[in-house]
């Protein structure tokens, strides 16, 4: 009884402290292979009445954008889009820049299901030079599967 309450207390903190994360990582599918975005590919169970077995997230490189009359650059934008059927699939887009602390969300939004191109934007006129990702996920199917895509990096100066 005694070492059964240690092990589970053992696998508790672990779980609690983010050893659970990298199991729950290795068990994901492989990224698709490279394209001018980042796909990310979960494949659900092959069921043949169904056309499309798997939901695809793509993330595109940040950029910045003049969104003023004033012809300055004030806005860091990412953008993201979800291919195939992601019906009944949970799904998050976040647009992080990086910090002393680490990548830092901006930018976000999560939604279930499908949707088209997207943006997601932040008003970055005075904050400084910074190093900007789009970061997303997907998690849903059956049987359950969680996959992720970064972008590639960009720093500039807004």
């Amino acid at each position: 009884m005694k070492k059964s309450l240690t092990v589970a207390t053992a696998v508790g903190a672990a779980l609690l402290m983010g050893a659970g994360t990298s199991t729950a990582r290795s068990a994901a599918p492989a990224p698709a292979p490279p394209t001018v975005t980042t796909a990310v590919t979960t494949t659900a169970a092959a069921a043949p009445q169904v056309a499309a077995a798997g939901c695809y997230l793509e993330v595109y490189t940040p950029w910045k954008e003049n969104m003023a009359s004033s012809g300055t650059s004030d806005h860091a934008r990412g953008k993201y889009r979800t291919r195939n059927n992601c019906s009944g699939w949970y799904n998050t887009a976040l647009l992080q820049y990086h910090r002393w602390d680490g990548w830092n969300r901006i930018a976000g939004t999560d939604w279930v299901g499908n949707r088209g191109m997207s943006h997601l934007q932040w008003k970055c006129q005075g904050k400084g030079t910074f190093t900007y990702r789009t970061k997303g996920s997907v998690r849903g199917g059956s049987p359950a599967r969680v996959g992720w895509a970064t972008s590639q990096e960009r720093r500039f100066t807004c």
